[in-house]
């Protein structure tokens, strides 16, 4: 019996396993199903549509990340695979779950061949722990026996620090923000899997297992971009304005020696606009402008 309370995740990474700390997983992949007419001029009764399954949809994950203090790096694995691109190339991955705590020899585990992640959204509330929500796609879904996963010794801490932004620091074109109430922060890769699927493919797929699978993708474009909400004070200069070609910069973690997630950004433009509540606030809805060559170089976490 395989039960959700029992997930352990593994990550392998350039050849190393890793165990994950993650607050939630989930995992799907579907197959193409397309209708064939079976009506004609001998059979007009046969009005309902045969069934031609011969090729998978590239897989979908979703993880939801603990970030941690920098003793534990490995556990940031998943964050520099959504920031580290070679041209248009993005690190991936093979990622396994393991569902089950049984010992017997029908033990299954999951595993995620060729994983990309797609986007990285992060949460950062003062006083709770620090999350980055990722999704990503895979070229296959398989469910194996668990001895022939062979993962062998893994590498994870038992004495994981997690990080908790007691200290944010926001500097927008230089100046540092006061009254920080809130910060949204998110990346997206785009990414277009590459249709492999040939006539010879279709007519040799008789299971699941000789289906064609995606295999190789490209990274089309990025976007990195997030909004910063702040009090109305006296002291407001950029109230209902925008700038371009400045400098965005994120910092938040346990102290203000000790940050778990440092984002500088530039060039960017921003946009301001007011929220006239109870409580007076503004936001800087940002996005960066700029091409780097590796975008990891502008994180540090």
């Amino acid at each position: 019996m395989e039960f959700f309370r029992d997930i352990d995740t593994y990550m392998d990474f350039n050849g190393s396993f890793y165990k994950l700390h993650v607050n939630n997983v989930s995992f799907n992949q579907t197959f193409k199903q397309k209708g064939s007419k079976k009506k004609t001029l001998h059979t007009p009764s046969s009005l309902i549509e045969g069934s031609e399954i011969n090729e998978a949809n590239p897989a979908q994950f979703d993880l939801e990340l603990l970030m941690v203090d920098e003793s534990s790096r490995y556990q940031h694995y998943p964050l520099q695979a959504l920031l580290s691109n070679t041209n248009d190339t993005l690190t991936t991955f093979d990622l396994y779950i393991d569902p089950s705590l049984a010992s017997d020899a029908s033990r299954k585990m999951y595993k995620l061949t060729t994983c990309v992640i797609e986007s990285g959204s992060f949460t950062i509330n003062r006083g709770e722990l620090m999350i980055v929500s990722l999704q990503g796609s895979a070229s296959k879904l398989t469910r194996q026996d668990y001895t022939a996963f062979n993962i062998g010794s893994f590498i994870t801490s038992a004495n994981t620090v997690y990080a908790i932004p007691k200290t944010v620091n926001v500097t927008i074109a230089g100046t540092v923000l006061d009254n920080v109430t809130g910060i949204s922060l998110e990346i997206q890769n785009k990414i277009k899997w590459t249709q492999n699927n040939t006539l010879q493919n279709s007519l040799t797929a008789i299971t699941a297992t000789s289906s064609t699978y995606p295999t190789s993708f490209s990274l089309t474009g990025r976007e990195v971009a997030g909004s910063i909400t702040t009090y109305v004070g006296s002291q407001v200069s950029d109230i209902q304005t925008w700038k371009e070609d400045i400098g965005v910069r994120i910092q938040a973690g346990l102290a203000a020696n000790n940050y778990q997630l440092d984002a500088n950004l530039t060039p960017c433009s921003f946009t301001n606009r007011v929220a006239p509540t109870e409580v007076f606030t503004q936001a800087y809805d940002f996005r960066m402008t700029g091409s780097p060559t590796n975008l990891n170089t502008l994180f540090t976490y």
